[in-house]
């Protein structure tokens, strides 16, 4: 029974996983809508630096049962590095894209506050 519940508390944990990526997917996507910087598609997340692209890709893993949609983590740059990510390395990389995401975000929408008071100003000067 014990081995039950491990194995059922991992799955969980990597159902969270699965749900953080799908949140930081959505803002991704939003985000592509704003900036050429972020994209978004066929779970793969992508954001483009001054040193490069740098990418986090959700896979169906194939060596588990269909049933249980588990899924594997990548880590991928632009020099062609494919990096297989375990648990806590792929919570610390997708916990990283959302807070690098959410920052943009806000630094988009300040510069399109910037943007708008400064058409407004103009208006009546």
């Amino acid at each position: 029974m014990l081995g039950a519940t491990v194995t059922s508390q991992a799955q969980e944990d990597w159902t969270k996983l699965t749900e953080v990526f799908d949140q930081v997917y959505s803002l991704a996507t939003d985000l592509s809508e704003q900036t050429e910087k972020v994209t978004a598609a066929g779970n793969v997340i992508s954001i483009i630096t001054g040193k490069g692209t740098v990418s986090v890709q959700k896979k169906l893993d194939k060596s588990k049962p269909k049933h249980l949609n588990h899924y594997q983590y990548f880590l991928l740059t632009t020099t062609g590095k494919n990096i297989p990510l375990d648990k806590m390395n792929a919570e610390r990389v997708v916990e990283t894209f959302q807070a690098k995401l959410l920052e943009l975000k806000t630094t988009l929408a300040e510069n399109q506050d910037a943007d708008v008071s400064k058409i407004l100003d103009s208006l009546f000067n």
